[in-house]
């Protein structure tokens, strides 16, 4: 993972995501990404299927209107043509950030950090704005 800090946007992945995102039309790019965190099993989730998912997730609550301080401008820019967020969007996002916070490789990444409490207080700070 090329991470260069602990926030959500702060990882290669989830940046290659945020030009899928502002390229992207209606949905789906955000779908895609929750489709990679599969809720029925109990799979182990690699990092940057879980750097994504993040990365969606932000984007839903800012559509919501609850974003985080530094917001890409792609994302900001998305956010200004998106229509309001479906509730199973909203669902989708919620459960993605639970199931990566509890039990992950981007976790058991981040654990082993100097900087766990700073990911940790994010993701909290993330589910949040979701609810």
């Amino acid at each position: 993972m090329g991470a260069w800090g602990p926030g959500s946007f702060e990882n290669d992945d989830a940046m290659d995501w945020v030009v899928a995102l502002a390229v992207g039309s209606g949905d789906s790019v955000l779908r895609e990404a929750f489709a990679r965190i599969s809720f029925n099993n109990d799979r182990y989730l690699e990092a940057p299927d879980c750097a994504i998912a993040i990365a969606a997730a932000e984007a839903v609550a800012a559509a919501r209107g609850r974003p985080m301080r530094s917001l890409p401008e792609e994302v900001s820019g998305w956010v200004q043509k998106k229509p309001a967020v479906s509730t199973d969007l909203l669902g989708l996002a919620r459960a993605a950030v639970d199931r990566i916070a509890s039990k992950s490789e981007l976790k058991d990444l981040w654990d082993e950090s100097e900087s766990a409490d700073e990911w940790r207080t994010g993701m909290n700070d993330l589910r949040r704005r979701l609810d």
